[in-house]
């Protein structure tokens, strides 16, 4: 007969642990029950034993594993689950230890006779308070399944625009960190053993010689050069952390060539569907800016829109003046969110501007791809070529004399 170890709640705040024999887990269970305990969890205990480690072990909660738990969780409840029960499925199927420890602590929690909301608000690690507050939203109109749908559909978008710009730029990064560090190679290794070749030659061409310096000072500094650059890199994350360092890079970011534009407007459908999304649950806007200006990945953003919540909807104007008066935002936004105002439908409106600027990132995408990709191969193809050449100079320069 099998032993199952079990957690289980006696009364509102005991909880006991301890294990028994039983034919099954649902006989497990019901035995539990005629003890007078509400169990949380009960599972075989050879199972348990064979995953200590993966449990010691268990890998991070991503955005991805929310995701899924969201749409399990909405699918449990459409079809008249109840929370506990489909928390307890939920807990018992998934394999990340780590969001199996959160989904109990949250039936822990439930069981106390508190809300699904307020249980989440106890892990603002994985359930941020946008989250939060649309599920609180969901309880109190009785349309929970509804909003976790929702959610599940807009972190679902938000995370194929992620994959893409992700996408769009891995492979140029990956061209642009092989080239360098191919070059600091040649530079500071190889060619100082070729130079050498050279050294009894009186009259080297221009090129020639700017390439032995080149080399000369990489082969004699290299660790400077590698030991500055970390430094560099580390003091650069660093003003990034800070305040007024973030709004600085994230500036800039909004004026770099091919990737401005795609930056923006990914953070724009990103902002817009949660901002919809927010409206159609009920939150006041005042209230609903506030929460979507948290998901504008680019500082600088996050500040218009702050500026235009107090400038306009503070007052009782409208957010169509506010983003009018805003310097990134596109007219375009501003005068389809005006366009909902008039019609009483800024939801549907703002759901058109995060179509239209996803399809956009989607265009841009490619676009940047097929533009970068060239570009940086030119670059590191014409820093070669340099060198090429300015190998084979002093040669034809010497096979001339000798005719």
């Amino acid at each position: 007969m099998p032993t199952y170890l079990y957690k289980a709640k006696n009364g509102p705040r005991e909880t006991i642990e301890g294990e028994l024999q039983a034919d099954s887990r649902s006989v497990a269970v019901s035995r539990i029950d005629a003890m007078g305990y509400h169990p949380v969890w009960v599972r075989e205990k050879d199972v348990v034993e064979t995953s200590v480690a993966r449990r010691i072990f268990g890998r991070r909660i991503s955005n991805r594993d929310i995701t899924v738990f969201t749409s399990q969780l909405a699918s449990l409840t459409r079809s008249g689950v109840p929370i506990l029960r489909a928390l307890t499925t939920i807990a018992n199927q998934t394999e990340n230890a780590s969001l199996q420890k959160v989904v109990q602590n949250l039936q822990i929690t439930i069981r106390d006779g508190e809300m699904l909301s307020d249980a989440l608000s106890k892990h603002p690690k994985h359930f941020n308070e946008l989250y939060v507050n649309m599920v609180r939203s969901g309880e109190s109109a009785g349309v929970l399944d509804v909003i976790l749908t929702r959610i599940t559909e807009a972190r679902e978008r938000e995370e194929e625009t992620r994959r893409k710009v992700q996408a769009a730029m891995a492979y140029p990064i990956l061209i642009l960190s092989v080239g360098l560090a191919t070059v600091f190679a040649l530079f500071a290794f190889f060619l100082p053993r070729v130079v050498v070749l050279f050294s009894s030659y009186d009259d080297l061409p221009l090129p020639t010689q700017i390439l032995i310096g080149i080399s000369d000072f990489f082969s004699k500094k290299w660790y400077w050069i590698l030991l500055v650059g970390f430094l560099v890199a580390a003091v650069l994350k660093r003003l990034a952390a800070l305040e007024h360092g973030k709004l600085f890079f994230d500036r800039i970011k909004l004026h770099l060539p091919l990737v401005s534009r795609f930056l923006k407007e990914s953070d724009i459908a990103r902002f817009a569907r949660t901002l919809s999304l927010l409206l159609e649950t009920g939150s006041p806007i005042d209230r609903a800016l506030a929460l979507s200006s948290d998901t504008l990945r680019n500082s600088v953003l996050q500040e218009e829109v702050g500026e235009a919540r107090d400038s306009t909807v503070r007052q009782g104007m409208p957010l169509s003046e506010g983003l009018h008066r805003t310097k990134y935002f596109p007219p375009f936004v501003a005068n389809l969110v005006a366009v909902g105002e008039e019609g009483g439908r800024l939801p549907e409106a703002l759901t058109e501007v995060a179509v239209f600027y996803e399809k956009q990132v989607e265009q841009q995408s490619r676009m940047t791809t097929s533009l970068l990709e060239p570009l940086l191969i030119l670059l590191v193809g014409a820093i070669v070529g340099f060198i090429v050449a300015a190998m084979l100079l002093p040669i034809f320069q010497l096979g001339g004399a000798i005719r």
